[in-house]
């Protein structure tokens, strides 16, 4: 397993868009073109492939809000790894380079996403990774915090 994150180019953009989730958790996320489309209009938000080796097998993306405090800065507002893909250890070594790669700038405290309380299995996951639930609800979904370090 060799996971690296590559920023969506024209290069992988297809196999980006081709990946889908497991049926039952198709509710909870946004289709990947959703999630590259708003990095159109967002200077904040930047999708990246999730690619072992040379197959992309996912997507997520990173939201840097520079106005908010330094806890409430960094996000992981998507994640997904193609059905095909699940169930392999792929999802939390995608998600150990995306914390080490936010982790590494001086100015983070901590990682937030949020989920919806209703798909155990995110927020399961989620927690297996080192992310807290909080009491905190962002348009009705659980926010959820990976704490680097706290001042």
């Amino acid at each position: 397993m060799n996971i690296t994150l590559q920023k969506v180019t024209q290069d992988n953009i297809r196999a980006c868009v081709r990946l889908e989730v497991a049926e039952s958790q198709k509710e909870f996320i946004a289709k990947n073109v959703n999630t590259i489309a708003w990095a159109y209009v967002d200077p904040n938000f930047t999708p990246y492939a999730i690619v072992d080796d040379e197959t992309v097998i996912g997507l997520l993306a990173i939201e840097d809000v520079p106005e908010n405090e330094d806890y409430d800065r960094y996000w992981i507002p998507r994640f997904m790894i193609g059905d095909q893909f699940q169930g392999k250890g792929f999802g939390k070594q995608a998600m150990r380079v995306a914390i080490d790669m936010l982790a590494a700038k001086p100015d983070c405290q901590r990682i937030r996403l949020s989920v919806w309380p209703e798909n155990p299995g995110a927020i399961e996951f989620y927690q297996k990774v080192g992310f807290t639930v909080t009491d905190e609800l962002l348009e009705d979904e659980l926010v959820m915090d990976y704490y680097i370090n706290e001042p």
